[in-house]
């Protein structure tokens, strides 16, 4: 379905060995979990920015993109939407990419810090832990991205608003994923158990369109609220367990 994008999505992993070499720069500068991971995730940024540059949208790459997705979806038997309902799809697809390559670069950046965390001992590194699940919360400043970008996506056109549209899906995510920490949070802080827990997560996979929304709210709330007490400089602090 990627059609004249599939050089992104496969070249998906290539800046791993540059995340990799910014995370281990940032350790021995004796920086936190959440500065490793976010300096780490640079090459994502500089990815993103990239895509807003080259990726245009011209009119053979959303022709050749629509003839790819309407094969994938006639060979899994879907209903195949009129064309004006496909372009407005890829459209949107192209327009937010750029947002979706920088969240991917951060969550290889994540994931193999907690690789390198889990095979540290056994080549006598030591590294700082990685926050737990249920004690993540993003940087308080990080809420002037969200209104910044929703300021953007108001009020200007054109090459600015695409801007803060990326902008906004990356820090609207990171929030929702805020809101999952929350979750965990009260589902160990409730005891509940660890088969009920996993049906809430399946449950929120199988409602994803409304639990995204309801999972942003939840960890925007949070940074307000502060409901787990964390403080502004205790998100980065590691815990006992997960």
């Amino acid at each position: 379905m990627a059609g004249p994008l599939q050089w992104v999505l496969l070249s998906g992993l290539a800046p791993a060995p540059l995340i990799g070499l910014l995370a281990a720069i940032q350790v021995e500068r004796g920086r936190s979990y959440g500065q490793i991971v976010a300096l780490a995730s640079l090459p994502g940024l500089a990815l993103a920015l990239m895509l807003l540059l080259t990726i245009g949208g011209s009119e053979q790459q959303r022709q050749e993109l629509s003839e790819q997705i309407q094969v994938s979806l006639s060979g899994m038997g879907a209903e195949v939407p009129d064309a004006e309902q496909l372009q407005q799809v890829i459209d949107l697809m192209l327009k937010l990419f750029p947002g979706m390559a920088y969240l991917s670069m951060l969550f290889v950046a994540v994931v193999g810090y907690r690789i390198a965390c889990s095979i540290g001992p056994r080549l006598n590194l030591s590294l700082p832990p990685p926050t737990p699940m249920r004690d993540w919360r993003l940087w308080d400043e990080m809420i002037w991205g969200l209104v910044g970008s929703l300021a953007l996506l108001l009020v200007f056109d054109g090459g600015l608003r695409t801007l803060a549209a990326n902008t906004l899906v990356a820090m609207a995510t990171l929030y929702a994923v805020q809101g999952l920490a929350l979750v965990r949070y009260a589902t160990r802080r409730l005891g509940v158990q660890r088969f009920l827990e996993f049906a809430i997560y399946v449950l929120l996979i199988f409602t994803s369109g409304v639990s995204f929304v309801i999972l942003g709210m939840l960890g925007l709330m949070d940074t307000w609220f502060d409901w787990r007490h964390l403080g502004p400089s205790q998100s980065d602090e590691p815990a006992d367990d997960d």
